[in-house]
């Protein structure tokens, strides 16, 4: 995404206990290993921690589990600089760490990073806690969202009055990769004559290229029955900075936001500004998220429209039943008539005011904040106790080859020799009992 975030990553800087040198994807939403890089130019020596910055997009161990990548980056960027046999010995070792690999490159002292990420409950987010990476969780999208979405606590065209043309509103442009359940829903919303009611549109090609007819799905449960139907729903060409955007009309012209998030077939909960806009928006919603997403708004002061709207679609942990549930939802809503429908929309607009000034309090923003430097003053405690073992095994290989030369902030790694000399005991396996290291 292009659109600046600079911003974010210098208010998170403006949170750290003490300094540390910042790592990111940039610009902001690659997931190139080749544009992970650090956030600016550092003066510091090697005895801070590094912290990784991965909050924009969902965690992908396999995607940076890759070290070749690593290393034909970084000859790219230090060909000619320094003495080849150092480079080859250096990357090799460094290589092999996943994001932590960047980290470690310049000899950082401290054997685990810091990876601030936006997901719970994820099998990624359990691999990178059991290889070294010590996880920092806050809802990033919360932060980027109070600043794109701003204009909403003010805007007097989401107050306007009018008799709501759709039932719903569907914002679904992508369907690439995870995304590709959202063909699926289509289908089904299709089928039983929700999309007459709605405001939606997609893109017949997505963003890598692909049409729909020739998608090959990931998930057998979301194999299209009539892929046709699709030719149905309008093909939007929306780009994705479209995300730090709202449409008052939209919102005014229908009666409930269906939000289809990124993260959707796996057990995490990875919430963009997809959920919150709505929310700044003061429009009620459904939520196509990882089961437990609905607990998840809940934790930070939101509510939900239980008993108005059946949401034990979020307790689903079965994703198509989960889209199953959901269209009996809509159906639901649909059916309703009269005395009841008034009520309906009395209750969830009740709902969504209460949220939107929720959203645009300063208690949100605290507790969103809070939660970020507490999580970030435990992680900096713990990283500060696990260093110099990386630094003494890479220093072993450098000396083999007589290489140790190029080492500089020699005073640090006497220290660490001393402080390791003194935890571990003096054998083979530890790198630190060799008194010629």
């Amino acid at each position: 995404m292009s659109v600046p975030l600079d911003n974010l990553y210098h208010w998170i800087e403006s949170l750290l206990p003490a300094p540390a040198m910042m790592y990111l994807f940039y610009p902001h939403g690659s997931k190139k290993i080749s544009d992970f890089t650090q956030m600016k130019v550092y003066n510091f020596c090697q005895a801070v921690p590094g912290i990784i910055v991965h909050d924009q997009e969902p965690l992908n161990w396999e995607l940076y589990d890759n070290p070749k990548e690593y290393i034909a980056s970084w000859k790219k960027l230090f060909t000619g600089i320094i003495d080849n046999d150092y480079q080859k010995i250096t990357f090799k070792y460094c290589a092999n760490f996943n994001l932590k690999s960047s980290v470690l490159l310049p000899l950082r002292m401290f054997d685990k990073a810091i990876l601030v990420h936006s997901e719970k409950n994820s099998t990624n987010l359990i691999k990178y806690q059991n290889n070294d990476f010590i996880c920092v969780h806050y809802w990033a999208h919360a932060v980027i969202a109070k600043d794109w979405y701003r204009f909403a606590e003010h805007d007097e065209r989401l107050q306007t009055i009018t008799n709501k043309k759709n039932k719903f509103l569907i914002y679904c442009r992508d369907w690439s990769n995870s995304r590709e359940y959202r063909l699926k829903f289509l289908e089904m919303l299709i089928e039983h004559n929700l999309n007459n009611v709605s405001q939606i549109s997609i893109m017949h090609t997505n963003s890598e290229g692909t049409h729909f007819l020739q998608h090959q799905f990931k998930t057998d449960d979301f194999q299209l029955i009539i892929p046709e139907l699709i030719e149905q729903i309008p093909s939007n060409l929306f780009s994705s900075t479209a995300s730090a955007n709202y449409e008052p009309t939209d919102f005014t012209n229908s009666e409930i936001s269906i939000v289809l998030e990124t993260v959707f077939d796996n057990s995490a909960i990875h919430l963009t500004e997809k959920t919150l806009r709505p929310i700044a928006c003061g429009h009620p919603f459904i939520l196509a998220a990882g089961p437990g997403a609905l607990e998840y708004i809940k934790s930070y002061g939101f509510k939900t429209f239980t008993p108005w709207i059946d949401e034990s679609y979020d307790k689903e942990t079965n994703s198509f039943k989960r889209l199953e549930k959901i269209i009996k939802s809509m159906k639901q809503i649909q059916n309703l008539q009269g005395q009841e429908l008034e009520n309906f929309s009395r209750e969830l607009k009740r709902i969504a005011v209460f949220n939107k000034n929720h959203f645009f309090s300063n208690e949100f923003f605290y507790q969103v904040r809070d939660e970020l430097k507490n999580n970030l003053d435990s992680a900096y405690k713990q990283v500060k106790q696990t260093q110099g073992k990386h630094y003494l095994e890479l220093l072993r290989l450098l000396k083999i080859k007589g290489l140790a030369h190029h080492v500089h902030f020699r005073r640090e790694k006497t220290q660490l020799l001393r402080q390791l000399r003194q935890s571990y005991p003096r054998d083979q396996s530890n790198p630190a009992a060799d008194p010629s290291v």
